[in-house]
């Protein structure tokens, strides 16, 4: 059976109530694992709304959204919060800023609002991504036009399939009525360009290696890049 993945949730962190009616929605819609945005104040300190999540039998992955305004602001959160969460997306909103975050492999997710219209998902961008580059339905939803952020989305898949970005799909949910089904998602990614098989594993297999990968990383950590610790000797234990 698919396993499936929304890795951008940003419920209200004291609004329990919600939180509740959203995890019970996802369960219905047979989403398996969640990334839980938590803001740099509260990482010290699990919020209750995560255990809500985590006792409904959904995997809760702990997500970061940077907002950097320079490359220099970028490369300080990267250093300061990277080993804090399991999920690090940076929203681009300058090229100069994007330039550094596709290509930086302490970045996941990527993301390309479309309230800034100056900075598309560039060609020249999609050939150095090392990031996933995430499409949000919420844009659609939440947009007073949605034509024109249609056209933006299309935009960036058209770029990310011609480099062969990875890509995932994601709600962007802060209430039970912003969620939305995996195969819903995956069925708008293909609608705007994505093809059918990417579009599938944009809700599934992509979001979840990003989420193994960094979980598997944080719990042994690397010796030095490309560099992992598969055994341990008898002594060691």
């Amino acid at each position: 059976m698919t396993e499936y993945a929304d890795l951008h949730l940003c419920p209200p962190l004291d609004d329990v109530s919600n939180s509740r009616s959203m995890a019970d929605l996802l369960l219905e819609l047979n989403t398996g694992t969640v990334g839980l945005v938590l803001p740099p104040e509260r990482s010290g300190r699990t919020p209750i709304v995560h255990d809500v999540f985590k006792n409904a039998g959904l995997e809760v992955a702990r997500r970061i959204n940077l907002k950097p305004k320079s490359r220099n602001d970028l490369l300080r959160s990267l250093r300061r919060y990277r080993n804090q969460y399991e999920i690090v997306a940076v929203e681009c909103s300058s090229f100069l800023v994007s330039r550094v975050a596709v290509r930086d492999r302490r970045v996941d997710v990527v993301y390309f609002p479309k309230t800034v219209r100056s900075n598309p998902f560039h060609p020249r961008l999609a050939k150095t991504c090392r990031a996933a580059l995430e499409i949000n339905i919420s844009e659609l939803i939440s947009s007073p036009n949605p034509g024109t952020s249609l056209f933006g989305l299309r935009r960036d898949i058209e770029t990310a399939v011609e480099a062969s970005t990875a890509v995932i799909g994601s709600t962007g949910a802060s209430k039970p009525f912003d969620l939305r089904s995996p195969r819903d998602i995956s069925s708008i990614l293909n609608l705007i360009g994505l093809p059918l098989h990417d579009s599938l594993n944009a809700v599934s297999t992509v979001p979840l290696g990003i989420v193994r990968r960094n979980r598997s990383r944080l719990n042994e950590p690397q010796l030095e890049q490309g560099v992992r610790i598969l055994r341990r000797s008898d002594r060691d234990a």
